[in-house]
């Protein structure tokens, strides 16, 4: 083979092509032609690239030539095993595409997952991962330790996290200020405060104060991942320190309902990395090493159910904790479905007289004395705009009201398939417990 592709590459009367396909067949490449042109992409083992009995000089100009006099545009030469700059001459000077280390290039999310990709998001994660312990007890005894996992995603020692690690469900004012004992991946030690915790999404922040400098980590976008794309869940099971498991997404918007969760419709990142005690508030990880979601819970009678709270989701109630210590919830008082066209259709035809609507949100129930109730919301009613936009979704509602309580609000709803109906309604704040 070697010595095929010396009398091609050397033949000064061969056609240009064969000498490039005897390149190709000595690796791993390909040619093949389209319409606009001929691609070329080339995978050359180190030992032969290194050859010091292949005219390498040769081959370069032979391809900027190839380019120009025999295939018009050239699209592409490559070479998967750690290209040398030397190599990036063989493109074009006006069309030149820098060639970079593979160490340094960063993989996007969800992009092609090389060896070192997992290691390479894992080893970025890693050092703002924490270890949390709190001391349990009744009446000044301890009688264990809630043990979790958190995320430190300020400099000033903010540790992003699940409220069910840290605080007591049933009595959540008098724990809120105990002692959280952390544990960073260096060895260091801190004992931290819990600044805020939300019940209803579970979610909490603690503080340490550290006279050193404290590593931190970087939070994504949940809302550009996709089923399929790979992440890391990083955290500390059963306080076995900075352990990562590997898996995809597997639903960007596993509804709350569809777990048999209470209360507000919330949505999860469901995956199947693998979960368990002391993962909790630990970093769900795409491949640039960045946080999309906080893992918070698994289905314990199956394996690779697991669930997080997208960071997005998060964000936002980190954003209410700065501006009011709290998470603020307007409350209307509407039970509500998302319609989509099988639902609308099957509705008109069991209900001659259901809106004639495309899309929007059907109010099955009222709640009595609510702010609903007083604005004259009906059961039936299809709500198509909210604060003048138009809603499909339970989530775009509830993101237009954010945090607008004691504000009017414009409701348009169709209430029949001859009656469009303008309502205001007046928001409250949410009962916690609710």
């Amino acid at each position: 083979m070697m010595n095929l592709l010396r009398r091609a590459v050397s033949s000064s009367k061969g056609s240009s092509l064969i000498r490039i396909v005897a390149v190709a067949t000595a690796t791993s490449g390909i040619v093949y032609g389209t319409d606009a042109g001929t691609r070329i992409s080339v995978a050359i083992p180190e030992s032969i690239r290194e050859s010091k009995s292949l005219p390498w000089q040769i081959s370069q100009g032979l391809i900027n030539h190839t380019e120009q006099s025999l295939f018009g545009n050239l699209a592409a030469f490559s070479a998967r095993v750690n290209p040398k700059p030397e190599a990036a001459g063989a493109i074009n000077d006006e069309k030149r595409v820098p060639v970079e280390d593979s160490d340094s290039v960063k993989p996007p999310s969800g992009g092609f997952l090389g060896r070192d990709t997992i290691a390479n998001a894992a080893a970025r994660i890693g050092p703002a991962v924490v270890n949390l312990s709190v001391p349990q007890g009744f009446h000044g005894i301890t009688t264990g330790k809630s043990i979790g996992s958190g995320t430190i995603i300020d400099a000033d020692g903010t540790i992003l996290t699940c409220a069910h690690v840290v605080v007591d469900f049933q009595s959540i004012r008098q724990s809120s200020k105990g002692r959280v004992d952390v544990t960073l991946q260096d060895g260091r030690t801190f004992e931290g405060v819990v600044l805020n915790a939300d019940l209803q999404s579970d979610i909490a922040l603690v503080k340490i104060n550290s006279k050193t400098p404290l590593p931190t980590a970087k939070l994504g976008f949940s809302n550009k991942l996709r089923p399929g794309d790979w992440v890391i869940a990083v955290g500390c099971p059963l306080s076995l320190q900075n352990t990562i498991t590997a898996g995809i997404v597997s639903c960007v918007d596993r509804k709350s309902s569809d777990l048999g969760l209470r209360g507000a419709g919330r949505e999860y990142l469901q995956t199947d990395c693998a979960i368990n005690a002391g993962n909790s508030g630990g970093p769900l990880v795409n491949l640039d090493g960045e946080v999309v979601g906080v893992n918070i819970m698994k289905v314990l009678a199956a394996d690779g159910l697991g669930f997080s709270v997208p960071i997005d989701s998060v964000s936002k109630i980190i954003e209410h904790f700065k501006k009011s210590g709290r998470v603020v919830r307007p409350w209307i008082g509407l039970k509500m479905i998302e319609l989509n066209k099988m639902i609308i259709a099957q509705l008109k035809e069991r209900y001659p007289m259901f809106p004639d609507v495309e899309k929007g949100i059907l109010v099955p129930t009222v709640i009595p004395g609510s702010p609903a109730d007083r604005a004259g919301f009906k059961p039936g009613d299809v709500v198509v705009r909210f604060d003048g936009k138009p809603v499909e979704t339970i989530k775009e509602l509830i993101e237009i009201m954010d945090d607008r309580v004691g504000q009017r609000i414009r409701v348009v709803v169709e209430r029949s398939n001859i009656e469009t109906v303008t309502l205001e309604v007046i928001p409250e704040e949410a009962n916690p417990d609710m």
